[in-house]
């Protein structure tokens, strides 16, 4: 009794084991491969999809953020044979439905040359299942862990930029990205390191930028199932490939740029574990991607974008839907100091930061065109961009000159039109000696006062007068000790017609009435104008107006506060800007 009792419990054990054994190997947990076919480049020039061979000429450094969302990367009719339509009715769509995963960018430009940078996906949220499997399938099946979060293997990435043309309209490149083995195993990581050899090529046609990425990925073996007999999905080595188009909006700045791209991959492995990947449907995903960045912040130098794509053929880790949000910011390292920079080579900088572009088309790019808006004709040095139609070569184009055939004397006095200003003010003291060449005024041993006027100085949009204006008490006839300090301020106006209006303003103080004073101030600004007028100033110039005892500078307490506050004030309302 007890012999058979025993016998009958070693028999349940054993097939215990067994069906434990059989259940283990329909369902090992197998480790899955990196399923997000999505390589964020994060250089500031870079698209989301595209590797650019560009790069800055200073040393630059950039860091970039992006959140992506991917519906469905994974088919549950990739990983199990089409014709067992019985076990994909009962699965769910996709073993892989829903991911959500933070891109992570730095790097680095050097000499104009290189780019090392580091990047690394995390998926936040990730959702799907396994097929339904039971235990009569044909074929061997393993199991996959489909949760999330999960972390993806970090990438460090080597560009050069290996040939330029000379206006940098087109180059090539050439990267090399290590994968390192930081990834999870619920489709994070491959597991073990890997690497991809990358041809980065770029054009510009017109004002459009056209763009290949072509490489090798040298990955190791993965398998979901057997596909081996074609019962599941393998993944090894693989060719990587996209192309696409971007275009600087509005042309004249790039501020705005958009951009489509076409991108997708191949394996290029066959063996008896991962079965023949070359151009097998479940290894040949293709996407499409339409993207948009905006420049912002101080001197352009952070940008923010999106983009949203879909599948064009259906293999792993091409999605039904894919968008995409994205910020980023540059720093130059080394900035050299800005005291004392030549401006016109502080405006080829700020053509550098702009979009690569040639505004008036002659084959140089604006960033290296010292004339963006005017052709460059071949003649002198043919690689600065200018024309050489500046006869008196004083850098301003003959067009723009009012004095072609006399160099301009780079004076700071209207150093634009091309003319040398040798008296601007014409009162005989010639400007190099003149301490005040827009004031007329006379000569002096004090160097600092040579040229100044007596009785009148400059001082922002006023005119300060050295003494008052003197009138007859009670009266608005002018005393003629006023005269030359009048004849002062008419000489000002005269020599500067781009002050094209200047208020005369009379006040008072605060003895007698109110209307009586503000009449009295009105009448004495109008006698100051017509002196003026009288004096060769064009009267449409000048304004006058009588506040009386509105706006005191004094306490009309005492004497000499009532005395400072009997004033005549001249101010200038309108006025070209200094050239």
């Amino acid at each position: 009794m007890r012999k058979g009792k025993r016998r009958l419990l070693a028999l349940a054990a054993l097939a215990g084991t067994s069906w434990m054994l059989q259940s283990g190997e329909a369902h090992a947990q197998q480790r899955a491969f990196a399923l997000d076919r999505l390589q964020m480049p994060g250089a500031p020039d870079d698209g989301v999809v595209l590797f650019r061979p560009v790069t800055q000429p200073r040393t630059l450094f950039f860091a970039q953020l992006g959140l992506g969302y991917t519906r469905v990367p994974l088919r549950t009719n990739l990983v199990v044979p089409d014709s067992d339509r019985g076990l994909l009715s009962r699965s769910r769509r996709g073993v892989v439905e829903n991911q959500f995963t933070f891109y992570g960018n730095v790097g680095i430009h050097l000499i104009d040359r290189l780019t090392f940078g580091a990047a690394i996906p995390i998926t936040a949220i990730q959702s799907g299942g396994n097929p339904a499997y039971d235990s009569g399938e044909s074929f061997k099946t393993t199991s996959v862990n489909t949760g999330g979060p999960a972390a993806g293997d970090a990438r460090l990435d080597a560009r050069a930029v290996l040939l330029r043309s000379k206006t940098r309209a087109s180059a090539l490149g050439i990267g090399a990205h290590v994968f390192l083995p930081t990834g999870s195993n619920n489709f994070g990581g491959d597991g073990s390191a890997s690497a991809l050899l990358q041809l980065n090529a770029e054009t510009r046609v017109w004002y459009m930028s056209l763009v290949a990425n072509v490489g090798f990925h040298f990955r190791p073996n993965s398998v979901i199932n057997d596909p081996a007999t074609e019962s599941g999905l393998g993944v090894g080595r693989e060719l990587r490939a996209g192309l696409g188009a971007f275009l600087p909006i509005p042309l004249s700045t790039g501020r705005f740029r958009v951009g489509a791209t076409v991108f997708g991959q191949t394996g290029m492995e066959k063996n008896a574990i991962i079965g023949n990947t070359i151009f097998r449907k479940e290894n040949t995903p293709l996407e499409f991607n339409l993207e948009g960045r905006v420049r912002f912040g101080p001197t352009d130098r952070m940008w923010a974008g999106a983009a949203a794509g879909s599948r064009i053929l259906n293999g792993y880790g091409s999605p039904d839907l894919r968008v995409l949000a994205f910020v980023g910011i540059e720093a130059p390292l080394f900035e050299p100091p800005t005291k004392g920079v030549d401006p016109k080579l502080a405006l080829r900088e700020k053509w550098k930061r702009e979009a690569k572009i040639d505004t008036d088309k002659d084959g140089i790019p604006d960033e290296y065109d010292a004339c963006p808006y005017d052709k460059e004709d071949g003649i002198g040095d043919p690689n600065d961009g200018c024309p050489t139609n500046d006869r008196d070569g004083d850098g301003i184009p003959d067009k723009l000159d009012k004095c072609p055939d006399v160099p301009e004397d780079k004076d700071g006095i209207d150093d634009t039109d091309g003319c040398p200003e040798d008296d601007v003010d014409k009162d005989g003291i010639a400007d190099a000696e003149d301490a005040c060449p827009r004031e007329p005024g006379k000569p002096n041993a004090d160097k600092t006062k040579n040229g100044c006027p007596e009785f009148v100085s400059r001082d922002g949009s006023s005119l300060r007068i050295l003494q008052q204006v003197h009138f007859a008490t009670g009266s608005a006839n002018i005393l003629p000790d006023s005269f030359p300090m009048l004849q002062e301020i008419a000489n000002i106006l005269i020599a500067n017609p781009g002050i094209h209006k200047m208020s005369v303003e009379g006040h008072t103080d605060n003895k007698g009435g109110a209307a009586m004073n503000k009449s009295l101030s009105q009448n004495r600004a109008n006698s100051v104008m017509k002196w003026l007028t009288d004096h060769k100033v064009e009267k449409e110039r000048l304004e006058a107006h009588g506040y009386g005892l509105e706006q005191p500078i004094e306490d009309n307490k005492t004497e000499a506060g009532r005395a400072k506050n009997r004033r005549v004030e001249f101010k200038i309302t309108q006025e070209d800007a200094p050239q």
